[in-house]
């Protein structure tokens, strides 16, 4: 009987063309937004979650400003260092946490605002005053130049990140020219790659990188840290080294925590929590254009019936049950969600497609999203399409003849 109702639901669909056609669309539209969506969410935490990864679950970041609780959005805040605070992490600060034991190497990080300049060509940018170990902390690379080391004090060089570099040399090779930052000139020495490492959730396209002594020196002389990044030796020993740290750092800060520490564990914790929330939020946004397209189903189908009714009269007159006459509508319903279901999902793929090809984000489309989306389409067609059947199932066969 099912085989029989789905041809019978061909049929009509195949005798109403534009109707069908109209009707599927508020369906595709729905699916297609949903699908691509999740599929958003889910690749661009997968991308961050990799990245996460890539630098190892050996490091520990502290910064400034204390958080109550480390979840969701307020632990990913606190690890991109963006929490409103006063409080400043400090050269002791540094000092102490690079000598807790199982430490392996600790860097800070000072942000300054200004504008870097070459010739005629300003652009505003970030200022990252960084110690030499940086680069081994975020897993960044360069694409030409070298980077900081040896004594960084009076060492007036520059590492531009490579869209910066482009925008102020354009094709020609920085390396080696001067440019200015706060009034002062700086020998560039290296270009960073932008499209690889993690800066910890900061971009990383539009900073130049100088060493924290000059920096604290562009500072009226103050170094006030923004985050101070971690690196263990034992990675299994975060926990207690995590610990350790805080109570180094009460003791610098007068048994006040005013800071955060987080971990590998707890940062990936965190952004899975956000890009869930974030997600389900924009996908149940997006899901009201499905609403309106199941809407358009119960209509279509409420017509259908209503000009079908003397099929009804003459089906129930030869024996056909309240049962199979409810089937038959529904079997419609079902075929007109789960094909406008197919087609969005396809649609979704074409679109993830184009933004994985002109875009840095590479969306998502795994087995469970498919699943899902196809689940999504048939529970559109059993809700919206069920009133109409049960309508048609309950008239009654001798006013269904007499129907004209």
């Amino acid at each position: 009987m099912i085989l029989q109702h789905a041809r019978m639901a061909l049929n009509s669909l195949r005798a109403n063309k534009v109707r069908t056609f109209l009707t599927l669309l508020g369906i595709i539209i729905g699916v297609t937004s949903v699908t691509t969506i999740v599929g958003l969410g889910e690749g661009v935490k997968q991308q961050v979650n990799q990245q996460i990864s890539n630098l190892g679950s050996d490091l520990i970041t502290v910064v400034p400003g204390r958080n109550t609780r480390v979840s969701g959005f307020d632990a990913i805040s606190s690890v991109l260092g963006t929490s409103a605070t006063t409080s400043r992490l400090s050269e002791s600060d540094l000092e102490s946490v690079s000598n807790v034991s199982n430490v392996d190497s600790a860097g800070g990080v000072m942000q300054l605002d200004g504008s870097v300049s070459h010739n005629d060509r300003k652009i505003n940018t970030r200022v990252m005053t960084v110690g030499e170990n940086y680069l081994d902390l975020t897993k960044q690379k360069l694409t030409s130049g070298q980077f900081f080391g040896g004594d960084l004090s009076n060492n007036d060089t520059v590492v531009l990140a490579n869209n910066v570099a482009q925008e102020l040399f354009g094709n020609q090779d920085p390396i080696g020219s001067t440019v200015t930052i706060r009034g002062t000139d700086f020998v560039v020495i290296g270009v960073l790659a932008t499209d690889t490492g993690f800066n910890l959730g900061q971009p990383i396209n539009d900073m130049v990188l100088i060493p924290l002594p000059t920096g604290k020196t562009l500072n009226q002389d103050i170094l006030q840290l923004q985050q101070i990044t971690v690196k263990l030796k034992n990675p299994d020993e975060s926990t207690s080294t995590s610990r350790a740290i805080k109570s180094a750092l009460l003791k610098n800060h007068n048994g006040e925590e005013d800071f955060t520490i987080t971990t590998q564990k707890e940062l990936v914790s965190a952004t899975d929590n956000v890009f869930k929330v974030l997600t389900s939020f924009t996908a149940a946004v997006a899901s009201i254009s499905l609403l309106v397209g199941g809407i358009g189903v119960m209509n279509i189908m409420l017509v259908t019936v209503t000009e079908r009714t003397r099929e009804i009269g003459v089906r129930k007159a030869v024996g056909a049950t309240k049962l199979q006459i409810l089937m038959q509508f529904l079997v419609e319903a079902l075929a007109i969600t789960l094909a406008g279901g197919i087609i969005g999902i396809l649609t979704s793929v074409i679109v993830g497609y184009i933004i994985r090809t002109q875009t840095a984000v590479k969306p998502a489309m795994d087995l469970w999203i498919i699943l899902l989306a196809t689940g999504v389409s048939l529970a559109v067609g059993v809700i919206f399409g069920t009133w109409p059947a049960v309508r048609a199932a309950r008239k009654d066969p001798v006013e269904s003849l007499r129907y004209d």
